[in-house]
Order: structure tokens, then sequence, then C-alpha cells
């Protein structure tokens, strides 16, 4: 019996023994189905135009959870399944892509794989809380760990293991150890070549006090072991070797001091051997650090917050991971994330990085009209990874916007202009000139998202985002493009919605092309509620790829043509 069956039987024995309690067992479930027929570009060469290699993939979440009292027991199962995507030749079936690697044993079909992809036992009261199976942690802002679910950008990696949390009197002690499981399939993206997890080891613990006059504290260490092989391990790597990182840092947070509410965090990051490569070959005996801190205070009409960072080394904790898709460290950025590009995702991610933001809220009319200004100015000392430039940058990054809310209008519009001015003694231009002002990145972008009512019953909603790109001088030079995304929105209620996107783009980075044209993509939605209960979407049509990010973590999302329909539903 395994220890999550053991724990279960436990919780139905415990309730037959004390009638006195009468607690009800409970099931939900929720499941998500979705169902994509992709178009490709790919043809036959003769016949000419025959679109052989479009395919059926099919992709089902189903979470369940069964709750008594204080216990539950939770899970996820995750199924994929390709369809079209076969062929004979000489006689012999061939698929024409693999749903998984050679090295994941899968007892289902060719086409199809599933998983129990997250279970865990849970016991929560107010003063415990005790996990074994699939957790998330995340200390602090997230720079020493960081490991939650992500689903804006498909990122649901969790540490299967064990974590507990005590709240004795006025302080908060988590601890937590396990083996990372990083989701293998894909909701929202395309599934093909699954491979085995990465079982790389995290051990970490906080302990947090409360109350402190004004002031709540707290300190934490943090401990990683990662794994170039698939497959189980025995907790870290090899029992008795040291871990490839140790992180420890402290927070405080200070309330209403001089009018201010105050936050600081530093983490001090160990390396202890030579698996995770640092940006520079002179930087891999040195430690890393980080701090972040925050200041928010409210004179009159107007908020005011001030951020400051100051990053080195610190990502070279997620430096194997950029294969898997997902971080364990995530520090804050303080970038505008609507408008990350191919070269600011790199400033996002840079290991040698400090600057600050501040911004500015102006209370015109309250809960009503708030515009605001923010400024951001970071000096990026990194040139590897991900960079363009070849010398050091200072970025400075201003953007203003406006919040308008009134009865069944609401506005939100952001518009900002940033310029990344390269170091004298760049790389130079066919000329043999040094870059100068003239040769700095630039961007100019704005959003909006606005509401409105439409007649009597209906509401209508507008979502409009748009960038002009100047690239600065690069080693390999690229081309200045112009992206606009638009998507428009008629509603009834919450039973009924149909939208029309469209996006425009450029760019030559952009790994897709349009289904109207080249440059442009065009899609429709309709969205059914039948019940609260119950979502039906059937989209048609194409959106291109680009980069995505939420919550300081950056990916790079492929684009889609074909046909998609879901269901998703609680009962």
């Amino acid at each position: 019996m395994t220890p999550l069956l053991f724990l279960f039987s436990s919780l139905q024995l415990a309730n037959a023994a004390e009638d006195e309690s009468k607690e009800k067992v409970t099931t939900t479930f929720n499941d998500d189905f979705e169902i994509r027929y992709y178009v490709l570009e790919d043809r036959l060469p003769d016949p000419g135009d025959v679109p052989v290699f479009n395919y059926v993939e099919q992709v089902n979440r189903l979470n369940a959870t069964v709750a008594s009292g204080a216990w539950a027991l939770e899970t996820q199962v995750d199924e994929v399944a390709l369809f079209a995507n076969q062929y004979r030749l000489d006689g012999e079936l061939r698929a024409e892509r693999s749903i998984v690697s050679d090295d994941l044993f899968s007892p289902l079909p060719d086409f199809s794989y599933a998983t129990v992809e997250k279970i865990r036992a849970r016991y929560e009261k107010p003063s415990v809380v005790f996990i074994v199976g699939d957790t998330y942690a995340a200390f602090g802002r997230g720079i020493a760990l960081n490991l939650n679910r992500n689903v804006d950008i498909d990122i649901d990696t969790s540490i299967q293991g064990v974590k507990g949390l005590f709240r004795p009197g006025a302080w908060d002690v988590t601890m937590v150890a396990g083996q990372l499981n990083r989701q293998q399939v894909f909701q929202d993206n395309v599934n093909g070549e699954i491979y085995g997890d990465l079982r790389h080891a995290v051990g970490g613990a906080r302990v947090e006090r409360f109350g402190l006059g004004p002031a709540n504290i707290g300190a934490h260490g943090v401990a990683y072991d990662f794994v170039e092989e698939p497959g189980w391990k025995p907790g870290f790597e090899e029992l008795g070797t040291s871990p490839d990182a140790v992180i420890g840092g402290a927070t405080a947070e200070v309330m209403g001091v001089a009018g201010i509410d105050w936050y600081v965090e530093t983490d001090v990051f160990g390396f202890t051997s030579d698996t995770l490569p640092a940006s520079r070959p002179q930087q891999e005996d040195k430690p890393g650090y980080a701090t972040y801190a925050s200041a928010a205070f409210y004179p009159g009409k107007t908020t005011w917050l001030v951020e400051g960072k100051r990053y080195f080394q610190a990502e070279r904790v997620n430096s194997l991971l950029a294969p898997e898709l997902y971080e364990v460290v995530v520090a804050p950025t303080l970038e505008y994330e609507r408008q990350i590009t191919e070269d600011s995702s790199a400033t996002v991610n840079s290991n040698d990085i400090w600057g600050g933001r501040v911004r500015m809220d102006y209370t015109l009319k309250p809960g009503e009209f708030i515009p605001y200004v923010s400024q951001a100015i970071f000096r990026d000392l990194e040139l590897g990874g991900l960079h363009f430039n070849e010398t050091p940058e200072t970025v400075a990054h201003t953007v203003i916007g406006v919040e308008y809310l009134r009865d069944e209008f609401s506005a939100l519009i952001n518009a900002g202009y940033r310029i990344d001015v390269r170091d004298n003694g760049a790389s130079r231009d066919e000329r043999g000139a040094l870059p100068g002002p003239d040769d700095s990145d630039r961007q100019l972008h704005g959003d909006a998202a606005i509401r409105f009512p439409v007649g009597a019953i209906l509401a209508g909603e507008a979502q409009v985002a748009a960038e002009v790109y100047q690239w600065g001088v690069n080693p390999f030079q690229q081309q200045d493009y112009v992206e606009i995304e638009t998507g428009w929105t008629l509603q009834h209620g919450s039973a009924v919605a149909l939208t029309w996107y469209s996006d425009l783009t450029t760019n030559p980075l952009v790994n897709s092309t349009g289904n109207l044209t080249e440059a442009l993509y065009g899609a429709a939605e309709l969205q059914v509620k039948p019940s609260p209960a119950w979502t039906l979407k059937a989209f048609y049509g194409a959106y291109k790829a680009g980069i995505r990010c939420s919550g300081g973590q950056c990916r790079l999302l492929p684009g889609f043509e074909g046909t998609r329909f879901s269901v998703v539903g609680s009962f």
C-alpha cells in the first residue's frame, strides 16, 4: 500500500471510530476537455497543396478532490492523444510526430499518453497544515524559492514530497522537501516528444515572526540539487554529496513608520559545484546575491511606490531549466510585462542588473478616475545568454496610464516608451562607426481594455495592444517591426460571448505565419456558459507566436492555426 492510500484509509477509519465528529465526505470533480485541429503549412511536393500533415490533438485534465473535515485527497490526471497523425510506408505504420520520447514508458498506444500528474493528501487546521505528495511553495518575494502554478503561461511545476506549515502563536514555520514534478501534458500549448521528469531535488525552510510592533520579519534557507537524467532519485542526487546551490535570505516588512510601508529582502547564493554555469567564466567561484526593496507612501491624493533591485548571479539557479520551460527562482522584475520583447526578456532574466522604478497614482475621483505615471531605470551589465548587445546597457522605461470605472463603463489605458542605451565601445556598424544615441534599442507601445454597454442587454469589450520597435546595433542585425493585437467581444451577461481576434506583426523573429496574409492573423471564438459550473468554447482561425510574461516568468508561446473546442465543467 502506498503512503497516500495508507493516509486516506486511516482517514476513513478515524471517521468511522469518532461518531461525534460526523464529518461528511464530499467529492468534487473539475474537468477540462479540449480538441484542437492544427492546420500546418507543410505540403507534399506531389501532388501539391495537399494538407496531409494537418492533425488533431485532444487533451483532457481531470481534477478530483475527496474531503472530510480537515482531511482531503486531491489528484490530477492528464491525458493527450493525437489523431490523423499516422501513415503507412512500405506496409509499416509510422507516426508523423511522436507524442512521447523514447525514454518515457507509456502502456498506451503510440498516439496517446496519460499520467497521474499530481496527487496529494492534505491535513489542514488553523494551527497546522501538512501535505504529502504534490505541493507548492514560495518564500518572501520568490528570490530564493518560487514554485507555484502559473496558468497564464501554462506552467505547473510542483514539489513532490512533504510540506509542513506550523503556526504557534505569532510564528509561521514552513518546511518543504521533495523532487520537482514538471507538468508533462500542456493544456494550452502543443504536446509532443513528452519526456520523463528530471527529478531535481529541493529542500527549504522559512521562519516568520509577526507583530513585532509594526514589523514582520522572516528568514529562510533553500538547497537545490539538479540531475541530468530523468527518473526517480533518492532525495538529493546522491546521498552524501553537497547540493549544487544553497540560498539563505531574510525579509523585513515594516508598516506605517514615518507614514511609509517598507519591505526589504536580501538573499545570498552559494554554488558548490560547476553544474550551474555562470554567465562569465571568471564568476564561477563567486557567490550570488539579490536584494529587493520597496517603500509605499500616501501623501494627499497620491500613492507612491518606490522599488529597487540588485541581482547578481541569482538567475544562475535557473540556468539548466530553460528546456523544461519553468524556473525555481522568480524575483520581482519591475518590468511592464505586457510589452516584453525578444530583447527585453534578456533584461528580465539578467544575471547582473541593478535599478529601480517609481510609480505615482493620483486619485482625481476616488474609485472612479485614477491616472498614473511610472519611471523605471535599469543598468544591465550582463552580455551573454539571450542578450543581443555586446556592451552593457542603461535602460529607461516611462509608462503612463489611466484607470476609469463608472457604472457599466470601464477603461484601462497604458502607453510607454523604452530606450536601451548601449555603452560606447560596442560593435561597429558597416561604416566602422561606434554606436551612439541613434543606435539604441527603442520601443513605443500602448494597450487598452475598454468595456462599455451595447443597448439594454449587451456589453462590449475592446482589447488593443500595439508596439513599434526599432533595433539598435547588433552582431546579427535584426529588422525593425510593428505589432498590433486586438480583441473585440460582444457579450450577453455571463451566458454568451462572441469575440473576434486579429494580430498583425512584421517581426521576422516570430515563428508563425498569418492565415489572412503572411503578416495578418484573424480568429473568432464563441463562449457559452449554460450554467455557472460549465463553460463551452469554440475557436476558429489563427493567432501569432510570441513572448508572454506573467509573474516574472517569460515563455515563448507558439502560434496556432486551425479549430479548437473546449469544455470545462465542475460537478
